[in-house]
């Protein structure tokens, strides 16, 4: 009971004194200090307790009035009907897919400002000033090259690994693809999931299989390990001896015993090489670069010495097709994952975000309301800590909304009624400890040019992981509860606040 009233305190303390001291959205993490940055780090670890959360409970759809005077809509209408709504779009669920007419959208114990004011909050703090964000986007794309380019330096003279190309997938967010030096390679194998495998019911991954080029011996000495000095007389210089490929059991950075990459050698692996190439490069530049933590490989932040620091994330990735990549999730601390990797299907996902954008209503409200929730997120993160709720999770919530209402109810000023709508979609989500993927097992998701063994898969539950780790679920949803009970006076503290505060703490573009 004292940690609640405790953690309440803190959460309550933080809504009053953040819209003053926020540095803005674009460095909102900036304001999170050492003891916050201990509780993290505590959280990752799952050695914080917390009170169980209630039991879940039913409820039914309504739509807030208020604002919404134009084409006022009833929302008693039957999953048949919603149903039918996703099928009349080139994308749908499926029978046995990630439809579930079941799940709960609505109502829940909150409320929210009207349209006018989420406008004025969206405008205000959760849409990004285009220009600061180009020229933080241009800075980490200089500074990674450089780093990357150190890096390549330091795996020529371990000769394990090689670092490749990088890319920036988001804003403060890189991956870097790496492979294995010759005659090693890499071949990645998709889990086709067994009834009875405990890793039936989490997200898309696969297992990065070292191979090994060796030659097939023929019996000629002159094959032999130190037979370069030798002149063979029966075979010529133009005859190349046979090859085969063959697994690299305990090779370079594999699981003992396997030829499988193992993820916890490869983020070992990783973190050295950085501050290796770190410190090469280090004299450049007059911040301070470090790991934030040690469980996750290129979660790093950047710390000047004016005190502004920038958290991004350099990830190291096995390519899985052009589009597609294989990455370490540091939630899952089972041994026996150890060779397990996620893969990433996000240029998928925004594709088919895209494609059904385009069947919204003009300036619909889609894309503010997906940015206030992860606005209101990452606030109560800064406030409370970090847990295994993610931006991405939202996202995948949002599109099963969309392929469940009518386009019709995402005109603009039904946008306070929508985040009411997706803020309980993940709530209820969060209850039942199940967000289905929105594509993984859909057959029509293959309009993203979505892999067809990926569109046939067995559907998988993003929420897994909360099923076998209680710590996570309980923070994660009270982290969930606290955001939703918080968002009224959180918004309503950001809009009150003078313009010229805005432009101080960089929440709005400066009209230079």
């Amino acid at each position: 009971m004292q940690d609640t009233l405790l953690r309440v305190f803190v959460v309550a303390a933080g809504l009053l004194l953040c819209p003053r001291d926020n540095p803005g959205v674009e460095e909102w993490d900036d304001a999170v200090d050492d003891d916050l940055q201990k509780h993290e780090q505590m959280l990752l670890k799952g050695e914080e307790k917390l009170v169980q959360p209630s039991a879940p409970v039913g409820y039914k759809i309504t739509e807030p009035q208020g604002d919404i005077n134009n084409n006022p809509e009833q929302q008693n209408q039957s999953n048949q009907q919603a149903k039918d709504e996703a099928l009349d779009s080139d994308v749908a669920f499926t029978e046995g897919g990630t439809f579930d007419p079941k799940l709960p959208v609505g109502h829940m114990t909150m409320s929210l400002p009207d349209a006018e004011t989420l406008r004025s909050f969206y405008a205000q703090c959760a849409q990004a000033s285009a220009e600061k964000m180009l020229r933080e986007k241009e800075f980490l794309e200089g500074f990674a090259n450089d780093l990357l380019e150190a890096m390549r330096t330091v795996c020529e003279n371990d000769g394990s690994m090689l670092i490749e190309d990088f890319q920036m997938v988001k804003e403060r967010d890189i991956i870097v693809h790496f492979a294995p030096c010759k005659p090693y390679s890499v071949r990645c194998l998709l889990r086709n999931n067994p009834v009875s495998d405990p890793l039936l019911d989490t997200q898309v991954c696969g297992q990065m299989k070292l191979l090994k080029e060796e030659k097939v011996p023929n019996g000629c000495p002159c094959q032999s390990a130190d037979a370069d000095d030798m002149v063979c007389l029966l075979h010529s210089e133009s005859d190349k001896a046979k090859t085969k490929v063959a697994d690299a059991f305990n090779g370079p950075l594999c699981s003992k015993n396997t030829p499988f990459l193992s993820k916890s050698k490869i983020t070992r692996w990783f973190q050295n090489t950085v501050k290796q190439a770190w410190a090469q490069i280090s004299h450049k530049y007059e911040f301070e670069l470090s790991i934030r933590y040690a469980e996750t490989p290129g979660a790093l932040v950047v710390r000047f010495k004016s005190g502004r620091k920038i958290n991004f994330s350099l990830k190291p990735v096995v390519k899985f097709n052009t589009e597609a990549h294989f990455c370490i999730t540091p939630w899952s601390s089972r041994e026996d994952e150890d060779t397990f990797w996620a893969l990433s299907l996000s240029v998928y996902e925004d594709r088919l975000l895209e494609h059904l954008s385009k069947r919204l209503p003009v300036n619909s409200c889609h894309d503010q309301i997906l940015e206030i929730a992860s606005f209101l997120h990452r606030r109560q993160e800064a406030l409370t800590g970090k847990t295994a709720l993610k931006d991405f999770h939202f996202k995948i919530a949002l599109m099963h909304l969309l392929l469940t209402k009518k386009t019709s109810q995402w005109q603009p000023n039904f946008a306070a009624c929508r985040l009411q709508d997706l803020l309980s979609f993940v709530e209820e989500s969060l209850k039942r400890k199940r967000l289905t993927h929105i594509l993984v097992g859909n057959p029509l998701a293959g309009v993203t040019g979505l892999p067809k063994e990926i569109c046939r898969a067995k559907p998988v539950n993003l929420f897994h992981l909360f099923v076998e780790e209680d710590w996570a679920y309980k923070n994660a949803f009270m982290h969930c509860q606290e955001m939703c009970q918080n968002a009224h006076m959180l918004i309503h503290e950001y809009v009150a606040q003078p313009r010229d505060i805005h432009h101080r703490h960089g929440l709005l573009p400066s009209s230079r």
